[in-house]
């Protein structure tokens, strides 16, 4: 849908309003704009990425004092 928008907007194919509004409609669903809900999946991905490796968490102290068990 979206190659037909542009190759309308170049003047290649003649389309009716019909048919441009339907395209319009379409493109909404096939396409995801950059700021339509991405934000939050890209920084987490992001932060999992930078949370490997060198700067990953360390695992817990093992509590020695009370032989293992939670205090």
């Amino acid at each position: 849908m979206l190659t037909l928008l542009k190759d309308i907007a170049l003047g290649r194919v003649d389309a009716t309003a019909g048919q441009i509004r339907a395209a319009i409609a379409a493109v909404q669903y096939t396409h995801m704009k950059k700021g339509d809900g991405g934000k939050k999946d890209e920084e987490a991905e992001r932060a999992k990425k930078a949370g490997a490796g060198k700067f990953s968490a360390a695992a817990p102290p093992k509590l020695v004092a009370a032989g293992g068990k939670k205090v």
